[in-house]
């Protein structure tokens, strides 16, 4: 059975590590180069000292726009479960339903359990183990940027350990398409679909709720006055009695504040207007300690929806007599 599923997918497969080793020969030289300014510019030291950061400004903005256009072209690797989960997930069985050779495949000297267990054993771990190299790779290449934001909220959380994870659900999605459509391509289509709906209402509607934000109340706004590497979840004016305004109430104000008169005065008209009227700013944030646990939290979810759709695949696979 090995053999026969090395050689159903060794096209795959190569491709992945040709793939790898093109990219990582860039990345280890823009890396090295990256890590080397940062020690010797001194950015670390400005980073670790709240005094000096103002004053290396313009050190950082001109670090964070050099290497930040490395980050945006290094942003497919977000997209590589995606591509596994579509391209080697969903055509895994659906192309063999779709013509017809599962029939030859159940009729052999192995159990179907056994048959799906040999194609998810080898195709899973390799896509594992990509995963995994292009994780500790890009993690490695972020590091110094990482230091300068919130790796909660950039690509770093996607590249991170993470990566397997989200690459092995991805795979389960495809593999659970394929077998319930039975049709290669368009299992390939939902599992895009499907992927990127899971993903974005992760990303964007739970993992800020992961865990409860921290509440900062301040006269002045307090996103500036936190360390660089905390994520801001929301902000925004709260009353004395602990009601916050919402988007229309403060572009109310806004209205108010700048009628012409005041707009010269720039944000001091604001904060008299905002201290008159009994008004302070709100922060909600998570500090960057809180990053190994919401990472975990996200990994498991991950996880326990690819063990289901694996056991969904699974149960299908079982159950198919035509």
């Amino acid at each position: 059975m090995l053999w026969v599923t090395w050689r159903q997918h060794r096209a795959a497969l190569l491709t992945g590590l040709f793939l790898l080793a093109a990219v990582t020969v860039p990345t280890l030289v823009s890396g090295f180069a990256m890590h080397e300014e940062y020690r010797a510019a001194g950015i670390a030291a400005c980073l670790t000292d709240p005094e000096a950061r103002a004053g290396c400004a313009q050190l950082l903005d001109q670090f964070t726009a050099h290497y930040g256009q490395w980050g945006n072209r290094m942003i497919w690797v977000t997209f590589l479960p995606a591509l596994i989960g579509a391209f080697v997930g969903a055509p895994l069985l659906a192309r063999e339903f779709e013509n017809g050779t599962w029939r030859f495949a159940f009729t052999q000297g192995v159990s179907r359990t056994r048959w799906l267990l040999t194609q998810l054993t080898v195709v899973g771990a390799a896509a594992a183990v990509l995963a995994l190299a292009c994780s500790v790779l890009f993690t490695w290449w972020r590091g110094p940027l990482d230091a300068m934001s919130s790796p909660m909220r950039t690509a770093a959380f996607t590249v991170s350990p993470g990566l397997v994870a989200l690459t092995l659900f991805a795979l389960a999605l495809g593999l659970f398409a394929g077998v319930l459509l039975r049709r290669t391509v368009i299992a390939m289509g939902l599992t895009l679909a499907v992927y990127l709906t899971v993903r974005i209402t992760l990303e964007e509607t739970l993992r800020p709720h992961y865990l409860s934000p921290l509440v900062r109340t301040d006269a002045q706004k307090a996103a500036d006055a936190l360390p660089p590497t905390a994520w801001v979840v929301d902000e925004g004016l709260i009353t004395t009695a602990g009601n916050r305004l919402s988007d229309g109430d403060e572009r109310k104000i806004l209205q108010q504040v700048y009628d012409g008169d005041t707009v010269r005065e720039g944000g001091a008209a604001l904060e008299r207007y905002l201290a008159e009227h009994g008004l302070r700013h709100y922060t909600e944030y998570h500090p960057a300690d809180r990053y190994p646990i919401m990472l975990i939290i996200e990994i498991g979810l991950y996880l326990g929806l690819a063990f289901a759709l694996f056991a969904a695949a699974a149960y299908l696979v079982r159950r198919r007599t035509s």
